[in-house]
């Protein structure tokens, strides 16, 4: 723990070089909503629930000695274990951010847009691709956005935001006279199912 403190004190002046404004209250609370300590605990139990029951299922059953079941197995559990990994690093970082306290604001150009859409949940999730000034402009930062932030923003046009440096969170975007920001919208209706 105090590695990481001191990493962040290290980084601290550089942040401040690259548009670092500390997060105003609104935007501390709407960040911490965006967190969630059962999740991951319960990704993590139902992966030890899978292996307490399996193990011993392999152990004494020869029925279950073959390599396929074992396979099958091993990649349920081990998929079960990378979304756990998944969903606590992402918690991971948001509590980073929480506890940096700043946000950053970045231009770019907003290279692409998103939705997906399984057919089966609704809303779909919408994502913008910004390709920020300084990075790579073959590796665009992916954020989640709501309906309406993606239906008012066009492609190939410059864009201003301001993020959680770590989880990736929107908080403001500014693309000419339409500006997003999150803590405003975050209770915005969604579109009528198709």
């Amino acid at each position: 723990m105090t590695q990481d403190r001191t990493a962040t004190d290290a980084a601290a002046p550089a942040l401040a070089a690259e548009g670092a404004q500390a997060l105003d209250t609104r935007e501390r609370d709407f960040l911490r909503a965006k967190q969630s300590r059962g999740a991951p605990r319960t990704l993590w139990s139902c992966v030890a629930l899978g292996a307490a029951c399996f193990v011993p299922a392999i152990v004494f059953d020869p029925d279950f000695r073959n390599v396929w079941a074992i396979a099958g197995i091993c990649a349920a559990i081990g998929f079960m274990a990378l979304l756990a990994w998944s969903e606590s690093l992402d918690q991971s970082n948001l509590r980073d951010d929480l506890d940096a306290g700043i946000k950053l604001w970045r231009e770019g150009v907003l290279t692409g847009v998103m939705e997906r859409d399984d057919g089966e949940s609704w809303p779909p999730i919408y994502c913008l691709y910004i390709a920020l000034d300084g990075d790579d402009p073959e590796l665009p930062t992916r954020f989640s956005v709501p309906w309406h932030c993606y239906q008012a923003v066009r492609t190939d046009r410059r864009v201003r935001i301001a993020y959680a440096p770590k989880a990736l969170r929107l908080l403001n975007l500014i693309d000419g006279d339409y500006q997003y920001v999150a803590v405003l919208r975050q209770f915005d209706e969604h579109p009528p199912p198709p």
